[in-house]
């Protein structure tokens, strides 16, 4: 069981932390995904609090499993409140207590698994923040696609509204016409603004994250669009070496079956060793008053009538099998989450694709040919601003669905842990 404890310990320390960093590193000019997660996990004041935990855990196994300091025993007895005769006896000892059944490495190996346990609650600590990074980081790219949407909206309807005051300028439309695509253009650009206001709150939300200050600034910078083509990663078994959650749940169970083997120990107390020196002076007749010393030595050895920690391990056996339990659950949930997570994102790039290729083509066709159909007389604004509408609505609800996409693709991501910028802090 030790050695099974010793061996996690061992395979947790590549999750080692560097602590007590005194230089703060340059802010970038501007900050990605990936660099915002390398920054916030040297940076982060929570993350720095949490870090400490290790340092306790160590702190601790350092004054564990440490013998009690020995004692010195003195006695001194005299018969000058009864016969008076100068008899008295002296002595000095030392004695210290032994620990019996391995006690004190027992309770070592208790606080070697805190440490592990402390190293992973730093890496879940870690992950929080990552993915709380990576939600903020997909919300920013969102709205930077869909400003860009709006932005290729509105230079199409620039160019049919610069056409239309042309016209109207020369007598040919009317300026009814004209007034109604300068309205259109208006409320595209109103929301275009509102959703540049979204982007900065989104920006501003990273700082608490990235450990900076109310003075310092945050630029941010996304893909230009979303990726639908990657790839979609399934279930694979090194998911459970990495996950906090199930490293935490196996963790408990270990450092139960530690519990109990140092629970059982309990149930015998310590042997106690003595090492003592008398002088003893007293009436010998018909000598009369003679001095005596003595060395000697002297054992305490408890018996076991009650065995008190029984209960303590019967309490502790009960918390591994919960542990295990809990371990198993979730197991069983990480693998849903990636199955999930993978189907649906599968399903949603078929459905993008599908889209794009039978509605959204069609619809851009539709708007061109209206477009040169209006500028022939053929159609009326109306016609024309109905199909510019549709495109628009088109595309939003494609947006939606790449939006959907995007989402479960990042939840596969957070269920399979796979942050690069995570494993690269494991390593340090």
């Amino acid at each position: 069981m030790f050695t099974r404890i010793t061996t996690v310990t061992i395979l947790l320390i590549f999750y080692g932390q560097t602590f007590g960093q005194t230089t703060t590193p340059p802010i970038p000019d501007a900050f990605d995904k990936a660099t915002a997660i390398s920054y916030a996990l040297k940076q982060n004041a929570d993350l720095r609090a949490v870090r400490k935990g290790i340092e306790i855990a160590e702190a601790r196994l350092a004054r564990t499993g440490l013998r009690p300091h020995p004692k010195i025993a003195v006695n001194y007895a005299s018969d000058s409140a009864f016969n008076n005769e100068g008899e008295y006896t002296l002595g000095v000892g030392l004695q210290q207590e032994f620990p019996l059944a391995n006690r004190l490495r027992k309770a070592k190996a208790v606080s070697r698994v805190d440490i592990a346990k402390a190293k992973m609650e730093v890496r879940s600590s870690e992950l929080e923040i990552a993915n709380g990074i990576s939600e903020i980081a997909l919300d920013i790219q969102i709205v930077d696609t869909r400003i860009a949407l709006l932005e290729r909206i509105h230079e199409k309807t620039s160019e049919i509204s610069d056409f239309i005051h042309s016209r109207a300028e020369r007598g040919e439309l009317s300026i009814l016409e004209a007034n109604q695509t300068t309205l259109e253009l208006r409320a595209l650009e109103q929301e275009i603004d509102q959703l540049t206001d979204e982007r900065n709150h989104l920006t501003h939300s990273l700082a608490p994250f990235l450990g900076l200050t109310l003075d310092e600034e945050v630029n941010f910078k996304t893909a230009s669009a979303i990726d639908t083509n990657t790839s979609l990663p399934g279930f694979d078994s090194s998911i459970f070496e990495r996950h906090p959650g199930f490293q935490l749940a196996v963790l408990d169970a270990h450092s139960a079956e530690a519990e109990i083997a140092l629970a059982e120990s309990e149930n015998w107390e310590s042997i106690t060793a003595r090492v003592f020196w008398e002088n003893e002076r007293s009436v010998d007749q018909p000598n009369g008053l003679g001095t005596d010393r003595f060395v000697g030595v002297g054992f305490s050895i408890p018996i076991p009538l009650r065995k008190k920690g029984d209960l303590h391990a019967k309490e502790a056996r009960i918390e591994r099998d919960q542990s295990n339990l809990k371990a198993a659950a979730i197991k069983l949930r990480i693998q849903h989450e990636i199955e999930h997570a993978q189907h649906e994102a599968s399903d949603l790039r078929k459905r993008i694709a599908d889209y794009r290729d039978n509605v959204i083509k069609l619809a851009n066709e539709q708007l061109e040919a209206t477009n040169l159909a209006y500028q022939n007389g053929q159609v009326s604004l109306v016609s024309l601003l109905r199909a510019q509408e549709q495109l628009l609505r088109i595309e939003r609800r494609q947006l939606d669905t790449q939006e959907s996409f995007a989402r479960a693709k990042l939840s596969l991501e957070r269920a399979r842990i796979d942050l690069p910028q995570l494993q690269k802090a494991a390593n340090l």
